[in-house]
């Protein structure tokens, strides 16, 4: 679990690869959900248990006459799991090493080596897409 968080947090941040950083990487991403909303309608929930991460769309939005699927998730009735934060939801963490970003992180206490954490307090706004992340 710790080494696949390193590697998802050193494509993402460039000062990851300091060692005095890596040996500090926890593993307290525990059991978090997620919801992605379009317009305040509930898209899916994006769930991280224990060791892995887990999409799905809602009931509410696969009841919807003109159903999308994004594109990462094409199949709305199946349930998508992956041992890595997809790029979709990954994006929306953004560099840490721009002082407005760690101000930040440090203002709200976040954790920089929980991608649970850094989702909570970077993930809700996304200039990649119109989505809205919403802890739960």
């Amino acid at each position: 679990m710790k080494e696949k968080l390193k590697n998802i947090l050193q494509k993402l941040t460039p000062w990851s690869g300091d060692d005095d950083f890596l040996s500090k990487l926890n593993s307290e991403n525990e059991n978090a959900k997620f919801g992605l909303l379009f317009d305040d309608q509930l898209v899916g929930i994006l769930e991280f248990n224990e060791d892995k991460w887990i999409f799905e769309y809602s009931e509410e939005y696969k009841k919807k006459q003109f159903v999308l699927p994004l594109i990462n998730f094409p199949d709305i009735d199946k349930k998508y799991e992956f041992e890595e934060l997809m790029p979709f939801f990954a994006t929306r963490i953004p560099n840490l090493n721009q002082p407005y970003h760690e101000s930040k992180l440090d203002k709200l206490e976040g954790d920089k080596t929980s991608l649970v954490s850094l989702l909570k307090i970077f993930g809700e706004k996304s200039i990649n897409n119109p989505f809205e992340l919403k802890f739960l």
